[in-house]
């Protein structure tokens, strides 16, 4: 069996929210705060833990949704699918429904007069029935590896107690071994308190505390004469570690990454109880914390693997031994390197306060089997940034990339919300004051130019927040489905700049992704842009930018300036239109005028063209009206008040 569906009512944020999970490893991205934790903690609040030792309690003040009113339930089920026939027999009591799914569902008591006793209940199957055979909850557990802040500090603490669960869960049942590992170590504490040193120590403390004792209180002063526990025993132990050939030291000497890996070990040493259980879920949050991205895909592999290698009891009447790994991560490296099968994205949807937590499992979205392979390959620790966007700009290729964002600072510096028309003065008003206000004129137009640079520093913070992706090409469809598609969008805003390409094909484009997402569109939530013909054509099509591109061609290729000066004598008594074509024609290498060549690599004459207008703040550039609609587009011009 596996979890394939979480139900979460009134928990957190998760007011309503519904998570989907694939049978061996899920991995769920999106952005801080958007309620990835709190799925965690709902599964761990659902099963047993594997060490049988509670870390985790449900909370109203807490736990409880925001704005809901206490006396509220709160519910979470887990749905289990795919019962072996010997799990069906096993779990036939719970199998209420008509369907072979086994569910659970904790129900927790918000009310303040609820005695705590009966805060939590247990139910089965969709009509919730009491659940008959409690005792089976229990073979479904899991194992939870928190977020690694500091590694070094609970492996080397004073307790030792991810020490002394990894010796018990190797023990076992095997009472002897235990037995025998506290008695040699009693026996060797006994023995150092037994030495001279010890003894006279003992001795000369037991001499001073005597004198500050009244008689008829007096103690006795010993060393290890009380035999300790296993427990205790374990926390005297140290953990040490060291690279190949290099002395072992303290856990802090190794550097954090690998303390991180050797906790990590340990937690999940603790799968070895798996085989204890029908299901095992192995809960790790953000894995990449002080990891190197070479580090986090092992880890995952490593995780995957533990996952795909279990249940392999699924005929036999001992527990199944399954393993199913859920990991939350900010890391494109991991959401990248598995495949969008695995992923769910996690996502706030609504507006302020009201906002609540929804996902979307990628698998769910009907992509075509040829489209989601297409995602999986072109998804790169980079590109992945995508699945954790809120506001995202699909471009054809690498030019765009780059020279867009330089364009939207030039141009968002440049925008001022229009200035209040003059009111009409009052006969009795003074030379500098305005209708209505007793400000003078000049302080009114000082506070509308503050406002205006303020708000241009919010629209350019809001740009810089988007994440532009390079496609690669002119198929959009696949990562619009990926962002849009389904129940709830992944994303804010979606701006797709593409290329009329000649034919027409920009705008066919742009028609077909509208229908698609009609709703996106009229929500505001889509916006497709399409140029005439190429973007470094596009932006020669306007006359006045004609030195900014002469300035990066030249740069590139300083000895070929008389095959720019041939073009721009060509292109002198064009219209717009004209120039931009014969440009295209030129870097092509097609064009019918003979001589009109510009031996123009994209992604190094981008970059170039970038630069200039990063570094010449003073050039006066137009922005082509396509890539100014996208620029305001992404950076909500007009959505912001002045």
């Amino acid at each position: 069996m596996w979890l394939s569906t979480l139900e979460l009512k009134n928990f957190r944020a998760c007011r309503r929210t519904t998570v989907k999970f694939a049978p061996d490893l899920t991995v769920l991205v999106g952005e801080n705060a958007s309620g990835k934790t709190a799925i965690i903690d709902a599964i761990r609040l659902a099963t047993f833990p594997a060490s049988g030792r509670q870390t985790m309690w449900f909370s109203t003040e807490k736990d409880l949704a925001h704005g809901t009113e206490r006396g509220e339930t709160v519910e979470l089920s887990a749905r289990y699918a795919e019962l072996s026939e010997v799990e069906k027999a096993v779990y036939l009591a719970e199998l209420v429904d008509s369907h072979d799914d086994l569910i659970y569902t904790a129900s927790f008591a918000t009310g303040s007069g609820v005695p705590r006793r009966n805060i939590l209940s247990w139910s089965v199957g969709d009509t919730m029935a009491d659940d008959p055979e409690p005792a089976l909850r229990r073979r479904i557990s899991h194992v939870y590896l928190p977020p690694l802040r500091d590694a070094v500090r609970d492996l080397d603490g004073g307790d030792q107690a991810q020490l002394h669960d990894v010796m018990k869960i190797l023990i076992g049942s095997d009472q002897e071994t235990e037995d025998s590992f506290v008695d040699t170590a009693n026996a060797a504490l006994k023995a150092i308190a037994e030495h001279d040193l010890a003894e006279m120590t003992r001795s000369t403390i037991r001499g001073f505390f005597t004198q500050t004792t009244p008689p008829n209180r007096e103690h006795a002063v010993e060393l290890n004469r009380r035999p300790l526990e296993m427990r205790r025993i374990a926390g005297l132990l140290r953990i040490q570690l060291a690279e190949h050939d290099v002395p072992v030291g303290d856990i802090a000497a190794t550097g954090l990454g690998y303390a991180n890996l050797l906790y990590i070990a340990m937690i999940v040493l603790q799968l070895a109880k798996a085989k204890d259980s029908d299901l095992t879920l192995l809960l790790v949050e953000e894995p990449e914390a002080h990891l190197h991205p070479q580090l986090q895909l092992v880890l995952l592999e490593f995780l995957r693997d533990q996952a795909a290698a279990s249940g392999d009891n699924v005929d036999s009447l001992q527990p199944s031994g399954k393993v199913q790994v859920v990991v939350t991560t900010h890391s494109p490296v991991l959401a990248s390197s598995v495949s969008i099968n695995n992923v769910v994205v996690v996502a706030r949807h609504g507006e302020a306060s009201e906002w609540c937590t929804k996902t979307t499992a990628l698998r769910e979205l009907g992509l075509k089997e040829a489209q989601r392979r297409k995602i999986d390959r072109y998804l790169n620790s980079t590109r992945a940034a995508l699945l954790f966007a809120r506001d995202v700009v699909l471009v054809e290729g690498i030019a765009e990339m780059l020279v867009l964002p330089a364009l939207a600072r030039y141009h968002l510096s440049t925008l001022t919300p229009d200035l209040p028309a003059p009111s009409t003065r009052s006969a009795d008003a003074g030379p500098s004051e305005i209708s209505g206000s007793s400000e003078p004129a000049v302080s009114a137009l000082e506070k509308v130019t503050e406002n205006s640079a303020e708000l241009v520093q919010t629209q350019q913070r809001q740009f810089r927040s988007a994440t532009v992706i390079s496609v690669e090409g002119v198929d959009f469809e696949p990562y619009l489905r990926l962002l849009l598609a389904g129940d709830h969008p992944r994303v804010d805003h979606v701006v797709v700049v593409t290329d009329c390409d000649h034919t027409g094909a920009g705008e066919v484009r742009k028609t077909s992704y509208e229908s698609l997402f009609p709703d996106d569109v009229a929500q505001g939530r889509l916006t497709v842009v399409v140029g005439g013909t190429t973007l470094e054509a596009e932006i020669f099509r306007e006359p006045q930018n004609e030195d900014l591109l002469r300035t990066a061609f030249l740069t590139l290729h300083p000895q070929s300036e008389q095959h720019w000066d041939s073009v721009a004598a060509a292109v002198q008594e064009m219209d717009r239109d004209e120039r931009a074509e014969t440009f295209a024609a030129a870097i092509r290498a097609e064009s019918p005028k003979e001589g009109l060549y510009l031996d123009i690599t994209k992604g190094d004459f981008a970059h170039l063209v970038a630069e200039a207008i990063d570094t010449d703040s003073s050039r006066w550039i137009r922005v082509p009206d396509y890539l100014r609609q996208a620029i305001e587009a992404v950076a909500h011009v007009g959505r912001q008040s002045s």
